[in-house]
């Protein structure tokens, strides 16, 4: 597939978004996921992700919620961006970063297509 985005993981989302309609070019709230083992690790990672610093960007809410499946607790850090393929590796790469050095597992992100 012929992409204007490059061909990792993000790359591909972003394509998939703009083949779905979704307006690339409009600010949108994107989500990043982290999976931990134990709650209280967790919650002592949730204030280090409210204070990454993100440049111009910032987390506007960061919680804590049981997964749909499977044991464990999630991680969920929102904010509301340009969905552009630098602003995303980058404030993925200091979310995982700051999640896998606590214990935990960065799981993507995502963000709802409205179209």
């Amino acid at each position: 597939m012929t992409s204007q985005f490059p061909d990792d993981e993000t790359g591909q989302i972003l394509a998939e978004m703009a083949a779905e309609g979704a307006d690339l070019s409009q600010p949108m709230q994107i989500d990043f996921f982290a999976a931990f083992e134990f709650e209280d690790t967790a919650k002592a990672v949730l204030p280090l992700v409210k204070q990454l610093n993100l440049g111009d960007q910032k987390f506007s809410e960061v919680m804590i919620q049981k997964p749909d499946t499977g044991g464990g607790v999630e991680l969920v850090a929102s904010l509301t961006a340009v969905p552009s393929y630098q602003t995303i590796s980058t404030i993925d790469e200091l979310f995982t970063q700051c999640v896998e050095s606590n214990k935990g597992y960065s799981d993507g992100w995502g963000a709802e297509i409205r179209v």
